[in-house]
């Protein structure tokens, strides 16, 4: 069962257009007339001035506001009137599950002193959190990210594509370690994971001697992306050493552990070389586990000659 785990914001890892865009959402919805046109827009605008009777507004203030929203992308204007765009629907939505929480307020003082219990047993636990949950979604949806340990525990991915996307979202939450063992050498992880390397998190890297990767890393040199050679030169330049973060070994498959809690393995390919499919698992034990396996390759493992 999770207790009180909740995701990080990071705001130094974010565009600035994104923390404007979302700082202007927050200054419109603000404003009580804007508010009340958008929820009313829930089933269509198909009469503003109808609208306008029944929201009991000028037409200068209507306007304004209903232009406010049209600029931002939450509403849109059809054939038939004014309705949400997904953007739109995806803000109703977050709206309903906000006020559904403030509503409930008082439920989550008393579920926080549960939790903080040690009396109940993770099943009891689960049975007592799902009753005070009642008939709450938005209640229900923070106790499934906080408390209750899901069905969505174990992740089987098919999908190499699927895989990376993950993995790379689970290295931009991380908080304390990456350790990844892997067959493959993926750009699109490298970045994510030198971003996560500079706000502190420690990563290791083993790379499979299989394949000939020692060679088509002397090649891919030149196919790196711009964003990877910066940063690599940056870390040459502050003296860190690439061998204490990336070292070579014999592994059949590749996995990776995250922050004691999630683990990514790969069931090896009967073909040589090729995906064939992964899970990834949310369990302190496993991880564990990975981890100690990780552990005893690494200290096993040669240094990589890059030059």
């Amino acid at each position: 069962m999770e207790r009180g785990r909740i995701n990080r914001i990071d705001l130094e890892n974010t565009r600035e257009d994104i923390i404007r865009f979302g700082l202007q959402l927050f200054d419109i919805f603000s404003n009580i007339d804007t508010l009340r046109i958008f929820l009313y827009a829930y089933d269509g605008i198909r009469s503003s001035k109808r609208a306008m009777e029944e929201l009991g507004l000028t037409p200068k203030r209507y306007y304004s506001r209903l232009r406010e929203l049209v600029e931002m992308g939450v509403l849109k204007k059809g054939e038939g009137g004014y309705e949400y765009t997904p953007l739109g629907k995806a803000l109703y939505q977050l709206g309903y599950y906000l006020l559904d929480i403030l509503k409930n307020r008082e439920k989550l003082k008393l579920i926080g002193e549960l939790m903080r219990s040690d009396i109940l047993r993770p099943k009891e636990a689960e049975q007592i959190l799902d009753i005070i949950s009642g008939k709450s979604e938005g209640l229900e949806l923070v106790l499934r990210s906080l408390y209750i340990k899901g069905r969505s525990d174990i992740r089987k991915i098919t999908d190499y594509e699927k895989l990376v996307n993950y993995l790379r979202e689970d290295i931009e939450s991380a908080h304390d370690f990456i350790y990844l063992a892997s067959r493959y050498i993926d750009t699109r992880i490298i970045e994510t994971g030198i971003v996560a390397l500079e706000r502190g998190v420690d990563i290791k890297v083993l790379l499979s001697k299989e394949e000939g990767l020692t060679n088509k890393l002397t090649k891919l040199k030149l196919l790196l992306s711009p964003i990877i050679l910066k940063k690599l030169l940056e870390m040459l330049s502050c003296g860190i050493e690439i061998n204490k973060l990336v070292k070579e070994f014999e592994f059949s498959y590749s996995f990776c552990v995250i922050d004691d809690e999630i683990t990514y393995f790969e069931f090896p390919s009967i073909i040589k070389g090729e995906f064939s499919i992964a899970f990834r698992v949310k369990d302190t034990n496993i991880s564990l586990k990975f981890k100690d396996h990780f552990n005893k390759l690494w200290n096993r493992a040669t240094n990589i000659n890059f030059l």
